[in-house]
């Protein structure tokens, strides 16, 4: 099944090896390409986006990772993209530009979007929020979450220190 986003739908394809993954994109010189070269793995990806209507190839996105394909994400964030490569968490424009990369403390809870203008990440012993410009707008580091919650922009945690609400607008 294919899941339609703003237009457009996003195939990931993984290769054995580095090699065979910039052959795939060297034969696709037509569309916009962001070879993200700086990143290290066992794993090489591309997340190909297509015209949800004429099947065009729009960009695609190459990375190296350590972790499966089911570990990783993908969030379409208005015109941004952003993208978990399972060490790192990167903000992508339409032009297929890095706009920010925040590189992961502690593993990834996961990601939310709070608002358009801001973006939660959420790891296992630290939290970041930031805004549709890059910026880190909130950071907090605490100990390892047990449990935790949000509702209404308030992030409840329990860790081994305690309970805690995070305001998150």
């Amino acid at each position: 099944m294919n899941q339609i986003i703003e237009n457009s739908y996003i195939k990931t394809i993984s290769f054995r090896t580095y090699q065979e993954a910039n052959t795939y994109v060297g034969n696709h010189e037509a569309v916009n390409i962001l070879a993200l070269d700086e990143t290290y793995g066992c794993y090489r990806y591309c997340c190909v986006g297509y015209h949800s209507l004429t099947k065009e190839k729009q960009y695609i996105i190459s990375f190296s990772s350590d972790y499966s394909e089911e570990e990783l994400s993908l969030l379409h964030w208005g015109s941004l993209l952003v993208l978990n490569n399972g060490k790192t968490v990167y903000l992508i424009d339409d032009g297929q530009r890095v706009k920010a990369a925040f590189d992961l403390t502690t593993p990834l809870v996961g990601l939310f979007l709070i608002s358009n203008d801001k973006l939660l990440v959420l790891e296992v012993a630290y939290l970041r929020v930031v805004d549709c410009n890059g910026d880190v707008v909130q950071a907090e580091l605490f100990d390892l979450i047990e449990e935790f919650s949000i509702d209404n922009g308030v992030l409840s945690i329990k860790t081994g220190e305690g309970s805690r609400l995070i305001d998150l607008n």
